[in-house]
């Protein structure tokens, strides 16, 4: 598996980057989509995707996944 660990990380920074700049009324959605389960079950299925990937496409595609959130 990919450093599962550099993506989950990828998306905490991510999460906590919306939830910051989320309208109040947006908060409790963002808070929603952002759990640790949440989180870890996206982590999981990106780094599958980048099984299948050359090393070079890597880094950009969990860069670009995690900015999808």
């Amino acid at each position: 598996m990919c450093d599962f660990s550099y993506v989950l990380n990828l998306l905490r920074v991510h999460a906590a980057d919306q939830l910051s700049r989320a309208l109040l009324y947006q908060r409790a959605d963002v808070t929603n989509k952002t759990t640790e389960r949440t989180l870890r079950n996206r982590a999981k299925l990106i780094c599958e995707q980048l099984l299948d990937m050359p090393e070079p496409r890597r880094r950009q595609f969990a860069e670009r996944a995690v900015r999808r959130l």
